[in-house]
């Protein structure tokens, strides 16, 4: 288990310096204190899932890949046919539309 905690630091850190972003560009990015992407990188801190999930969005990866559950970044995003054709502000849309879809779907259940 330490090994894939240690995995998720190191993995962050790649991902990050492979999008070209500085800490600060990636806290703002995922809604997170840039002091918050210090800790994970050197696994001072372990992030909650709502916080994997912000990164990984925020880096353009997928969960997996920054909990090791997947060996490569390339192609870890797509969850749909074309998807790695998607402009990030597509991408941020078509969660939008998720969001939506399901906060209807909790007050029909609701």
């Amino acid at each position: 288990m330490d090994e894939l905690e240690n995995l998720f630091a190191e993995r962050l850190f790649a991902a990050r310096e492979l999008r070209g972003l500085s800490q600060a560009e990636l806290a703002k990015m995922a809604g997170l204190q840039p002091a918050a992407i210090g800790h994970f990188e050197r696994d001072r801190r372990k992030p909650s899932f709502a916080n994997v999930r912000a990164l990984a969005r925020a880096l353009n990866v997928a969960s997996d890949y920054l909990l090791g559950r997947s060996e490569s970044i390339e192609g870890a995003t797509t969850a749909f046919r074309d998807e790695d054709k998607l402009t990030n502000a597509d991408r941020e849309h078509i969660q939008m539309m998720i969001d939506l879809m399901n906060q209807r779907k909790a007050q029909k259940d609701g």
